[in-house]
C-alpha cells in the first residue's frame, strides 16, 4: 500500500494523470477490500456455536449420526454446490454456522460392538 501511495505520488508529480489514475483506483479497491475484511472478522469473532469440536450428534433433517470436526462461520462450499443443496433456502440462509462432520455408520459400529 504504502510502495502504491509513493508511486501515485510520483505520478502526480510527472504529470502522468494516466498512472495515477490507475493507481488511485488500486488503492481504493485495496482499502476497500481490507475494509469488507475487518467487518467480517468483527462479525465471525462473535459467531455463537451450536456444537463443539469432537462432539457427536444426530442431524435434525437427515437423521445420520456424527462427529464434529470442523466448523466454519458461514457458509464457505461454492456456489454450484450451495444451490444443489438448497442452502439458500434455510430458515438463516448461507449466514449462520456451518459444520464438518465425520459420518458415522450405524451398520460399521453395530459390528464393531459384536467383536471385543
Amino acid at each position: 500500500m504504502i510502495r502504491l501511495r509513493v508511486n501515485l505520488q510520483k505520478a502526480v508529480e510527472a504529470e502522468n494523470y494516466a498512472l495515477a489514475a490507475e493507481l488511485r483506483d488500486e488503492i481504493n479497491k485495496l482499502e476497500a477490500e481490507s475494509l469488507a475484511t475487518s467487518a467480517n472478522a468483527l462479525v465471525y469473532e462473535n459467531i455463537q456455536y451450536a456444537f463443539r469440536l469432537g462432539q457427536k450428534g444426530r442431524h435434525k433433517v437427515f437423521v445420520y449420526s456424527g462427529v464434529i470436526c470442523g466448523m466454519d462461520p458461514v457458509c464457505c462450499i461454492s456456489s454450484s454446490l450451495r444451490e444443489s443443496a438448497c442452502i439458500d433456502k434455510l430458515t438463516r440462509g448461507s449466514n449462520q454456522p456451518f459444520y464438518q462432520v465425520y459420518h458415522i455408520l450405524m451398520h460399521s459400529l453395530r459390528q464393531d460392538e459384536g467383536h471385543g
